[in-house]
């Protein structure tokens, strides 16, 4: 398996995790109202904290997309994003048992994703360290 993830495998994974963020949030924001609605539920009032999360994790895509551009120099972008894909999933998981039908089932999506993504990252900034440090963790 580890073979044939080299730089193009994770070039396309993070081109992936940028599109997964930026047209996640699209959809979110578009979808809203179906969302919520689909379990009798209605938006977050106030929606200020319901949007700025979305525009963060939007915000977060395109830093993605930035270290899908030259992955080498901006691995510090997808230490933030494990920390924030494993923050995000912790606190949705914990809301969804804290507060049972009070969060669209359908977020159960994005936190599964999410940590998809976590031990794709780990996995990229492995494969980064090797590749930047030839002979690292040789004796």
């Amino acid at each position: 398996m580890g073979d044939n993830m080299g730089d193009g495998f994770y070039k396309q994974m993070l081109f992936g995790a940028s599109v997964w963020n930026v047209l996640g949030g699209a959809f979110i924001i578009a979808r809203s109202e179906w969302i919520f609605g689909r379990e009798g539920l209605s938006l977050p009032v106030p929606p200020l904290f319901y949007y700025a999360w979305i525009a963060l994790f939007m915000t977060f895509g395109i830093g993605y997309y930035i270290v899908y551009r030259n992955p080498f120099a901006n691995t510090n972008i997808i230490v933030l994003g494990i920390i924030g894909k494993l923050a995000f999933s912790a606190v949705f998981l914990w809301n969804m048992m804290a507060y049972p039908g009070q969060v669209p089932r359908l977020f159960i999506i994005p936190v599964v994703g999410d940590l998809v993504f976590v031990v794709f990252f780990i996995m990229f900034l492995r494969y980064a360290h090797t590749r930047t440090n030839p002979g690292a963790g040789r004796p």
